[in-house]
């Protein structure tokens, strides 16, 4: 069985961590919901009227109802995911696989795409400035502002690293929108993704669709062909000075397994619609892996249990 060289998968999001985060979220959520009741709220809770309620007429007897169909068994090895696929990046064998062509949200895996599209269209030292209407999206922690000027190659940052919404739609929007997109989903084609659709550039809208299956097409080629893309996926930490066109910045990734030695590339994306989505390439036994967990309740969690499923490793 393999042998995973990267010892350090685990760092900063051990299983019993992720655990103890679902606890507190979940205490958060019980909490807000206790608060949102009427009398949380400071209203009074009115007693029934006795005398309107005896005038009223009997309950008519309720409809039997056909029984419910049964829930769905569990997934034997926890995995929340409702789709995924592991698979050898180099001879593109699968190891595993759940509904690998179950259509779902991808969300900000979409900007992938992006960033293919925008280093071909444009050269990496155009420049392109941030308008108003660019920035009328879900913030992010880029910083990014309305005004600023920034070349192609320091877009790719924010939006690779950050998954930022306003770097995404800057990049589409500062040539043709429309061809753009075109161009997103023609790429999809081209890389194996058939079963994909594009309707933005940054994966807000749930029509941003597409297969496990298709986004392993999508792990090969970035692997092999645009390592390019790949690089700025793996970056921890990066900064750009202050100039006359744009203010200081500090890009930071958000993808849980950044950190780790073996961790090759990646993105991920959430959405209400999506879940939590991620692709992650590592390097198992010197082989280049891809983790691809679509619509999971947990990301990182799911692709921990994959990897331990595949190497025989416990974290």
């Amino acid at each position: 069985m393999f042998a995973l060289t990267i010892l350090g998968v685990g760092a900063g999001i051990r299983l019993a961590q992720l655990d103890e985060k679902a606890r507190i979220d979940a205490a958060t959520e019980k909490k807000r919901l206790a608060e949102s009741t009427i009398s949380g709220y400071g209203y009074p809770i009115l007693k029934p009227d006795e005398e309107f309620l005896a005038k009223q007429p009997p309950e008519k007897k309720p409809v039997p109802q056909p029984a419910a169909k049964p829930a769905q068994p569990a997934d034997p090895d926890g995995i929340t995911a409702e789709a995924y696929l592991v698979g050898d990046i180099l001879s593109g064998r699968i190891y595993f696989e759940k509904s690998p062509d179950k259509v779902v949200p991808f969300a900000s895996m979409s900007k992938l795409i992006t960033a293919l599209v925008a280093t071909d269209l444009y050269d990496s030292a155009a420049k392109i400035t941030i308008t108003a209407e660019e920035t009328l999206v879900p913030p992010d922690a880029s910083g990014l502002k309305a005004g600023e000027s920034l070349t192609v190659k320091e877009l790719l940052y924010p939006l690779l690293m950050n998954s930022s919404n306003v770097a995404g739609e800057a990049l589409a929007s500062s040539s043709n929108r429309m061809q753009f997109l075109k161009l997103m989903s023609d790429y999809s084609w081209e890389l194996g993704m058939p079963e994909s659709h594009l309707a933005d550039p940054t994966g807000l809208s749930p029509s941003n669709s597409g297969t496990a299956r298709g986004f392993f097409g999508m792990a090969r080629y970035l692997h092999n062909k645009r390592p390019d893309i790949l690089a700025i996926t793996r970056i921890a930490t990066t900064s750009i000075a202050s100039t006359t066109e744009h203010s200081y910045h500090l890009f930071s990734s958000i993808h849980p397994f950044v950190d780790d030695p073996g961790f090759l590339g990646g993105k991920t994306g959430r959405t209400n619609e999506a879940l939590e989505t991620m692709l992650t390439i590592l390097k198992v036994d010197e082989h280049p892996t891809a983790f691809i967990v679509l619509r999971s309740r947990n990301r990182a969690r799911d692709t921990l249990i994959l990897i331990q499923k595949l190497t025989g490793a416990s974290f």
